[in-house]
Formats: structure tokens, sequence, C-alpha cells
């Protein structure tokens, strides 16, 4: 059996079917690495996730969308505050009085989420069941909608496996919450194969779970929106949703629209020319005004990444902390509202100058070329996943995170770190008279 829809008038004149396509709001989700700082805007921070999400409403009217599509994590995991339920129903109500509907599955942070259990869903939302996948049809719009939400929050379990072969003459999409066949940084949700989604003969499936936009496939559509808005370094870059047009049982246009409101930056800086600190400070304020064009007016927060062969590598280790106060008065400079430092890491390199050394075909030449040739990743070094083990045992989980950038789970950050570690003991091997 496939239910419709509560009726709710149908606007006159749209050959066309639009619709919205977003996912993971995590809404009233706290920006990680900002609020505890002095200098970072907290004011303005507080509430981007609900900003962000008013922008996707705004979109949804602007462009009198027939229904919207959430893929799962409308909340935060274990949030407590109701209110965010209320600003929900009060955002989808906005879109009610359009007659836009609304069409949702729960993830794995809304399913441990009291908000998910207490919530009085509006009229014109759709919550499909976790116990197999339903199918809503919209008659008026040729549309029939298959989704499942999850029961608990580590679904491990093929959701895919059980949906519906597509309905004939119908334009039928997927709503699911899934890690697909893994995506990296992104626990195994609900796993698939891109070829079982495709056997189902839909003409698109609107996923959630993975924070980073991406469109999987184009024959049928298989589209990641990515999150709303970015809550951490790891989330950097413009965050949005996809705007879809649909004619005739098959997807016309596919549209992407950035909403959010705080958006993170990696700013990564190649100090290869800079022979002094003052160069490296002109050449980082060069960048960041760059950044902030792009930004197209988006309040920014920014990590810089310090990088190259540079004549000032041993410098730049033992000043971090003035640079860092230096260029947050660059900041200051360039948008003292809109732009905040939240990081700068020195990833340079010091070996143009011992270049004679490291080419020596003597003993100290040849452990210096040996700690250079190092591989950056955990399954090539003999040793350290146990050192690594040990490590996490002895250090405060709150040490352990991933917006400071030491997630020891992340192959990125670890692959950084050991980078780091063999230029500071080349660095320290090099000093004069070290390898004598």
């Amino acid at each position: 059996m496939h239910p419709s829809a509560p009726h709710l008038p149908r606007r006159e004149g749209r050959p066309d079917c639009k619709f919205l396509h977003a996912a993971d709001l995590h809404l009233d989700s706290p920006l990680r690495g900002l609020a505890a700082e002095q200098d970072s805007p907290i004011q303005a921070l507080r509430g981007a996730t609900r900003r962000a999400f008013e922008n996707l409403v705004d979109l949804a009217l602007q462009e009198e969308v027939d229904f919207v599509l959430l893929a799962g994590d409308l909340y935060d995991g274990s949030w407590q505050d109701l209110s965010t339920g209320i600003f929900l129903a009060r955002q989808l109500g906005r879109l009610g009085e359009h007659a836009i509907r609304v069409f949702a599955v729960v993830g794995n942070h809304d399913a441990e989420s009291r908000i998910t259990k207490a919530l009085e869903k509006p009229q014109n939302l759709t919550l499909f069941p976790a116990d197999l996948p339903h199918t809503v049809v919209l008659p008026e719009l040729g549309v029939a909608l298959h989704g499942q939400s999850y029961r608990q929050q580590h679904v491990l379990d093929n959701l895919a496996a059980g949906f519906p072969a597509a309905l004939p003459g119908l334009c039928n999409i997927g709503l699911l919450h899934t890690s697909l066949d893994g995506r990296e940084g992104h626990a195994p949700y609900a796993p698939c194969k891109l070829d079982e989604l495709r056997s189902r003969g839909y003409q698109y499936w609107a996923l959630g779970h993975v924070h980073q936009s991406e469109v999987v496939c184009e024959d049928p559509f298989v589209v990641f929106p990515g999150c709303l808005q970015g809550r951490h370094i790891r989330e950097s870059g413009p965050k949005g949703c996809y705007l879809v047009t649909a004619s005739e049982n098959a997807i016309t246009s596919l549209d992407w629209y950035p909403l959010d409101v705080v958006r993170w930056s990696l700013c990564r800086v190649n100090l290869g020319r800079s022979a002094t600190l003052a160069d490296v400070v002109t050449e980082v304020r060069e960048a960041l005004s760059q950044t902030l064009i792009q930004a197209s007016g988006r309040i920014l927060a920014v990590r810089i990444l310090l990088e190259g062969n540079s004549p000032i590598h041993a410098e730049l280790q033992g000043k971090l902390y003035w640079l860092q106060h230096a260029l947050t008065e660059v900041a200051a400079e360039l948008a003292s509202e809109e732009l905040w430092i939240e990081k700068v890491v020195a990833a340079t390199t010091d070996l143009v100058e011992h270049q004679a050394i490291l080419a020596s075909e003597g003993a100290f030449g040849g452990l210096l070329q040996n700690i250079r040739d190092l591989p950056e990743t955990l399954e090539a070094l003999p040793g350290l996943s146990d050192t690594l083990a040990s490590l996490r045992n002895k250090l405060p989980p709150e040490v352990m995170t991933a917006e400071r950038g030491f997630d020891l789970e992340d192959p990125e950050v670890l692959a950084r770190l050991i980078s780091e570690a063999k230029e500071l003991l080349l660095t320290k091997l090099l000093e004069p008279g070290a390898g004598v």
C-alpha cells in the first residue's frame, strides 16, 4: 500500500516538480573550537545552524518548491533543549502556510534525541517510520517518495536492501541516511552499494549523513547535499542544499545553493619566497583578502596553514605565538567582525639549505635521508599503532578532538603529525654541530 501525503492545495500553472534536498542540519549544535576563545565572535556564532535553516526555508519560499526533503540528523545527538523543536516547528509552519510539504527521515543523531520523540509534528511534515521502508505517493506531482528512518543511533544494517522497486509512470525518489560504501570521517551507518541503489530504478536518491556535498552518480542521481552549516574546521568550505527539478519522470536540473552563515576555511599559504616574518604577514594578508571575497559577506573562521620549503622554517617554530597574535590583528584590520583566525599551523620544511648534507653518502646523510623518506601513514610504520593506542589511554579525552587537530583516527591528521615530527627531528639534527 502506498499512502498519499495529507492533502494540500496545488498551485496551478506549474508543469515541473521542484524540491529542495538538504540533510544534517544539526540544529543548535555548537560551533566547536570557537566559543571558548576570548576573541571569537561568540554572539554572531550562536544560532548559526538556526539561521542556516532559515535560509533554507527562505530559498524554498523564493523558488516556490513543491516539497522539501530532509535526509536525517535534524538535531544534534542528545541535545536536551526543547526550544530547538519549537524553532523547527515554526520554520516548517512557514512552509506549510505556502502549501510546501516536508518529508524527512530520522538519522543517527535524531534517533538518540529526546526532541524527536517529543516533537509535535506540523501538518505539512511527513516523518518516515523506522520499521520498514515506506512509500508516499504524490499523485498531483507524479512523484513517489520511498524512505526509512533509524530506530536507534547505531544502524549497521543495509536499509537500502529493503527499499521497493520503482513505481511505474512516476518520478521515484529514495530518502536515506547512509554512509553508502564508506566515506572518510563518517561512521559506517546503513551501508550499501551504489549498484544496489541503481537497481531500484529510482530517478533520484536523496542521501544524508556525509557532511561534504557530492554528486555520487548522475544515472540515476545519487546525491549527498552535505551539512547545512559547518561546525568545525573539518567541515570547511561552502555548505548548503540542492534545488532539483523533475519533469516527465526525469530529473532535468540540479543546482547547488550555499546557505551557511559561518564559513570555515583552510587557508594554505606557501612560504617558499618569504625571507622574514614580515613577509609571512604580507603573504597571509593577501591570502585572507582573497578568502574574504570568496565568502561573500559571511563570517569566516580560518585556519592558516603555513607550508612549503621556507628559509625561516626554524624561526617560525619559535615565533608561532607571536605570529598568531600578529595575524589576528591583520584579520581585525581586514574585517573586524567577519574574519576570525581559528588557528595558525606551521607545516613548513627547511630542507633547501641542507641539500648537500642530505645528498652526502656518509652515515649522517643516510640517517637524514631515511628520516625524510619515512612514510606518513599508520600502516607503513610498524609499532605506531600500539604507540598511539597507549597515548590515547594516557591523554584526557578532550585532547583527542578533531576540531583541535588531534583526532588520531583521521589519516590526514596522522599524516600531518608524522610530517611535523619528521621536520622537527630533521631541524634538530641539522642544527650546527648536531651531526659532528
